[in-house]
């Protein structure tokens, strides 16, 4: 049995087999271009927003004791530019971190939020400052926070399914777009998926390119990093990393998003790589008993030992579990078929025709009839997600979570 979901570190351990990018041209410091050429270790190098030497607080009121994340490295805190009145996430990256200058690492993470500037489902980057230690960067604020307090919450509070399928449609939406411009997270988690808003329930924004890397056909990257409980088993065996490397890391996601279990998850690090190793899952969990009948198989299309056979973002898009929703959103068919009626009644009667257009009419209910009566059984389904009949309060909540403390991870956003 699987312990619920806690917050979890990063692997602690990261080793690149490829060369260090040669260094930059002199006068290059202040200004570079973003262009996704050749780098062996995955690293995009040049930049085209400009990095402000000047104070932070010379436009921005830091909101004093107002943390919205921290890690071994970096802190984000909430501020607001005095010039619009806009609120936005200052996340302050040390530069020296173990003794090792990693300026080319954040330079790489802002090259890859200039690349995905056009997509909605990214966290925007605004500005860029730096100082001798470290560097800012000013983002978009996202005011619903981390998804993992409703990954983790009481199953009143936690997300139901249709909403986990919305937010898992979005979260699909940003990959593709990351993937089909040859960038890979690498760390997707619940720590790194924000929302626009918690009440009403707002967008995703991805968060978090630390770790990310630029992979394109032909070149190989062999790195161990990640957060352990989503690492995939490619990682572990040091073999090549890929996009489907983030594939795999999302269907933990999805298992996590509807039953709040981490389905990895051991009582140590090495029975967490274990689990994974073997493909050691139970899909056998009360929890995704409640669930439509397509949302197993959408997870173990991403759950495959093998990279090469995995979902890619766009085939997962169209699997029939995040399609179910449309059914409920057609329009009343019993209503159009009435107007329909109403409007031809006249015109049909004169020309003969009235027996076929009431048999006509009838076949057209009965086919809807059949519609309606298959989603309300969708939305039964739903609702079963959130009270399951028979189940006693003491074993519904036998499978919280043991982690109570948390354990941060070494970057944040």
């Amino acid at each position: 049995m699987r312990t619920k979901v806690g917050k979890t570190p990063k692997l602690a351990f990261m080793t690149e087999v490829m060369l260090p990018d040669s260094p930059a041209a002199p006068g290059s410091r202040d200004r570079r271009r973003c262009e996704p050429r050749e780098n062996r270790s995955g690293l995009l190098r040049e930049i085209r927003t400009t990095i402000r030497t000047e104070s932070l607080t010379e436009r921005y009121d830091v909101i004093p004791g107002k943390e919205l994340g921290r890690g071994k490295f970096a802190v984000v805190r909430k501020c607001v530019e005095r010039s619009s009145g806009r609120t936005f996430a200052a996340k302050y990256l040390r530069k020296r971190r173990k003794g090792q200058d990693c300026r080319s690492d954040i330079l790489h993470e802002i090259c890859v939020l200039e690349l995905a500037a056009s997509c909605p489902r990214v966290i925007d980057l605004h500005e860029v400052y730096e100082t001798s230690n470290e560097m800012v960067l000013v983002l978009e604020y996202a005011a619903g926070g981390e998804i993992f307090s409703q990954c983790v919450a009481d199953r009143d509070e936690a997300f139901s399914e249709l909403e986990v399928k919305r937010l898992m449609r979005q979260i699909l939406e940003g990959i593709s777009f990351l993937h089909q411009n040859n960038v890979v997270h690498l760390d997707i988690k619940p720590q790194n998926i924000l929302l626009t808003s918690c009440s009403p329930l707002g967008d995703i924004k991805i968060v978090d390119f630390g770790l990310s890397r630029w992979v394109r056909g032909g070149q190989e990257i062999r790195e161990i990093m990640g957060t352990p409980e989503y690492v995939a088993p490619e990682v572990l065996n040091y073999e090549p990393i890929s996009s489907a490397t983030d594939m795999w890391s999302i269907g933990v996601l999805a298992y996590v998003m509807l039953t709040g279990i981490s389905p990895f998850l051991g009582n140590s690090k090495q029975e967490t790589f274990l689990n994974i190793s073997q493909i050691d899952i139970s899909y056998s969990e009360e929890e995704l008993e409640t669930l439509e009948v397509s949302a197993v198989p959408f997870i173990q299309t991403l759950l495959v030992k093998e990279p090469e056979a995995r979902a890619s973002a766009e085939s997962a898009l169209q699997h029939p579990w995040l399609q179910l929703e449309l059914v409920l959103k057609l329009p009343d068919p019993l209503s159009a078929c009435q107007k329909s009626h109403d409007e031809d009644q006249g015109l049909l009667r004169a020309e003969g025709h009235d027996e076929d257009v009431s048999r006509d009419c009838d076949e057209t209910r009965e086919s809807h009839e059949e519609l309606l009566v298959r989603a309300a059984f969708t939305m039964g389904q739903c609702r079963q997600a959130l009270e399951v009949p028979g189940l006693s309060p003491e074993k519904s909540q036998s499978k919280r979570f043991r982690f109570h403390e948390t354990l941060h991870g070494d970057c944040i956003c």
